[in-house]
């Protein structure tokens, strides 16, 4: 078999664009937290519940579905699958771009409870129809192991979105206009537009079979069979992910914030902190991406070890990065705030979130597990008890614990909903790692790299140090802290189990 060197392959394409994108975007976090202030960035914020729901309606169920079924299909198959799957997104997207439109006035004032969120929302309705174009191809280049061109039309994506604001910006400066959140969606929107002409392009120029009227049906009940029970859950927990993001500042408000205040807090909990939270999330979510088709194509063929050795090697690698981050974020949290972002509270933010880490990486790979594992009704009942979780948290604390009770609920619903998917996948594991790799060896390396790097870092500060930027002193920090981390990990015989499983699919292809 060689699917697993595909695997690897297009996980590390996609983890090298992710990172990348990240890396940039970033950046870009820092200069519209500058550009719009944390008032705007919570404006901002605001109407990504919007589009979120728009997504899951449109498009989100699909793309799973054509990842699914083209996933060792033959070619006639796949093309088939990948137009049926274009034909049911735009349809409701152009749908839903036209609604989302003429009711702009009634979301901005009724649902989200801020008048100012309607321009944005009407700049955000045609980028629903280029999401959905860009989410059924990625989808489609996915299931077939190819992730060159996902991962080249999500760099291709980030620079247009970035590119077009700074030009914008300093259009709008020179001609002394104001500066808003439309200006971010502006992004937005040429981002998707050169994503989705790039796929285009590229899928267009293949030589494809006629799909006939009759076998498009067919085709549609075959790709609704999987994307409608998806597309339910997801449009639900997105709603209800959505009612949580609009309660925060709604809720912070009843602790006693002025609307001001309140969404500044929002701004710098949602566009500051969770920025830094999830930049390593760039290597996950890549091998999430990878695992969906690679589990259901293993499973399709009855290897349950090689299922169960993908599964213990994704929680073993989701923990050592997330035991690590953790580390970076209790230790240095507080100085990432504050030289980066300017604002103290952000630092705070991500040392009180940091705890979250082992259990946020882990859980978007054991979802695509379960959903390769055509497990999709568990993560929904996992995802909807997190989410509930979540809410009554806030409904609970926030009025009387302010933004303290935010990050209470966050921290509470992510530990149920990692154990809940750990649980669900422990059927298909028949164990060969022990805890000490799991668990034990990289909190010892993450201690002593974080924690070591952490005590002499005043050190720093002179000698040949003095010279240099505090953000380069920093910097060079977390790179020793890496640096240190890794060795510790190898001299506790951490890479000889990867060594093993690289030996036991190599094996297992011949």
């Amino acid at each position: 078999m060689r699917s697993f060197p595909h695997f690897i392959k297009g996980t590390l394409l996609l983890t090298c664009a992710g990172l990348l994108c990240r890396f940039s975007g970033f950046f870009y976090k820092i200069f519209l937290a500058h550009a719009l202030g944390a008032e705007g960035i919570g404006i901002y914020q605001l109407i990504f519940p919007v589009f979120a729901v728009c997504h899951a309606c449109t498009a989100s169920g699909i793309e799973s579905a054509i990842s699914r079924f083209t996933a060792g299909a033959v070619e006639k198959e796949r093309s088939y699958a990948l137009k049926a799957g274009l034909f049911l997104s735009l349809s409701a997207s152009v749908l839903v771009c036209v609604l989302l439109w003429n009711q702009a006035e009634f979301i901005a004032d009724k649902l989200l409870c801020e008048s100012r969120c309607v321009t944005p929302l009407r700049i955000l309705a045609p980028v629903i129809p280029l999401s959905a174009i860009h989410g059924c191809l990625q989808g489609y280049y996915l299931g077939q192991k190819k992730a060159s061109l996902p991962a080249i039309s999500q760099i291709l994506e980030q620079a247009a979105r970035i590119g077009s604001v700074i030009l914008l910006y300093r259009i709008f400066i020179q001609e002394s206009r104001a500066i808003t959140p439309s200006l971010a969606v502006l992004g937005l929107l040429f981002g998707e537009a050169a994503s989705a002409l790039f796929m285009l392009h590229f899928t267009v120029s293949e030589k494809r079979s006629t799909l006939p009227l009759s076998a498009l049906r067919i085709q549609c009940r075959k790709i609704l069979s999987m994307a409608l029970p998806l597309t339910g859950s997801r449009l639900s927990l997105t709603l209800l992910q959505s009612a949580e993001a609009v309660l925060i500042p709604v809720s912070l408000q009843t602790s006693g914030l002025s609307v001001s205040e309140a969404l500044s807090l929002y701004g710098i909990l949602t566009g500051m902190s969770l920025s830094f939270l999830m930049f390593p999330n760039a290597v996950t979510s890549s091998l999430s991406a990878m695992l969906l088709p690679t589990i259901s194509e293993e499973q399709s063929r009855g290897n349950e070890q090689r299922i169960s050795l993908s599964i213990e090697y994704t929680i073993l690698f989701g923990l050592l990065m997330g035991i690590f981050c953790m580390g970076i974020f209790l230790f240095f949290g507080n100085e990432l705030g504050t030289v980066v972002f300017h604002e103290p509270l952000a630092g705070s933010f991500l040392c009180t979130l940091a705890w979250i880490c082992p259990f946020l990486y882990l859980t978007g790979n054991i979802n695509s597990i379960l959903h390769g594992l055509g497990k999709t009704g568990i993560t929904f009942i996992n995802q909807l008890a997190a989410v509930l979780v979540r809410i009554l948290a806030l409904l609970l604390f926030v009025p009387r614990f302010g933004i303290e009770g935010v990050l209470w609920s966050i921290l509470i619903s992510q530990l149920l909903l990692c154990m809940s998917g750990l649980l669900a996948v422990s059927r298909h594991i028949h164990p060969t790692i022990g805890l000490d790799a799991y668990i034990l060896k990289p909190a010892a390396a993450m201690l002593l790299s974080t924690g070591g790097i952490y005590l002499l870092k005043p050190l720093s500060h002179f000698m040949i140090f003095r010279s240099l930027s505090t953000i380069l002193i920093l910097a060079g920090n977390l790179c020793l802290c890496a640096i240190l981390y890794i060795l510790l990990l190898l001299s506790f015989g951490i890479w000889k189990l990867f060594t093993s499983a690289r030996k036991f699919f190599y094996l297992q292809s011949q």
